[in-house]
């Protein structure tokens, strides 16, 4: 793999900074380190303005640690390799779903592996990216009844009608499914908001998707909140609650 990672480095120390750019320009010249920064606060206007592929973040800094940081980015378009002196926050950096955890002092073989593991995730989501652009102009335009869940494996096509409803993740979504299961795809929610259909499925809060076919209960409040099937309720936010009524009116009147 040769194509270049255009990259920012994040720690409250300089020298540290400096360290790792050496690193990386001998160990891993593909990445580009295009910028750095010492303060977390900064480092949040500096990922927005030069929007990088990967970033090496630490995670003990003063005022924003790591993971605030990345809250506050959500959902997270690149992706992470946190570098720091401590090793028990590495069950907490997974969650985060970064593609490495590298412990101080860093060791070069560590430091390859996980640029190499960024390439191979970035080069597979730009595949799936092309793919997934190619199904949706395709579903759109053909009406289909089926819709592609982007997973770690690969793809499955799933009914939409057996979508119960779908939940924002950070960079993934969680798709609940009338057989009783749920599964994680590793795409954002906005993007299967585009694949189903407006009759049907309606955003009523920003982390959530419904099926009108499962509403069981509307209960009202300054936005209110959806049962679904007797089991799950979920919050309708106060900016969304007029156009769910919306459809709800358009829905009962076919």
């Amino acid at each position: 793999m040769s194509q270049h990672l255009n990259t920012i480095i994040l720690d409250d120390e300089l020298n540290n900074i400096k360290l790792l750019n050496r690193m990386l320009q001998k160990y891993c010249p593909q990445v580009i380190v295009a910028g750095t920064e010492t303060d977390a606060e900064l480092g949040l206007k500096l990922i927005e303005s030069i929007k990088p592929e990967l970033v090496f973040l630490d995670i003990n800094m003063p005022n924003l640690n790591g993971f605030e940081l990345l809250k506050k980015m959500e959902p997270v378009s690149f992706e992470v390799v946190f570098v720091t002196a401590f090793s028990e926050y590495a069950i907490e950096a997974i969650e985060y779903r970064a593609i490495g955890y590298i412990t101080k002092p860093i060791h070069p073989e560590k430091l390859i592996l996980a640029v190499q593991n960024a390439q191979e995730r970035i080069t597979q989501k730009n595949t799936t990216s092309t793919i997934f652009s190619l199904l949706e102009t395709k579903i759109n335009r053909t009406e289909e009844n089926k819709i592609p869940l982007t997973t770690m494996n690969g793809m499955i096509f799933v009914n939409k009608e057996d979508i119960i409803y779908c939940e924002s993740n950070g960079n993934c979504t969680n798709f609940y499914m009338a057989q009783g299961n749920k599964m994680v795809v590793s795409r954002q929610l906005g993007e299967y908001e585009k694949l189903l259909p407006d009759a049907n499925f309606v955003r009523i809060h920003d982390k959530y998707i419904i099926n009108l076919k499962y509403v069981n209960e509307y209960i009202k409040g300054r936005g209110g909140e959806i049962k679904l099937n007797n089991i799950v309720t979920l919050p309708v936010s106060a900016s969304r609650k007029d156009n769910l009524l919306a459809h709800f009116d358009k829905w009962l009147k076919r």
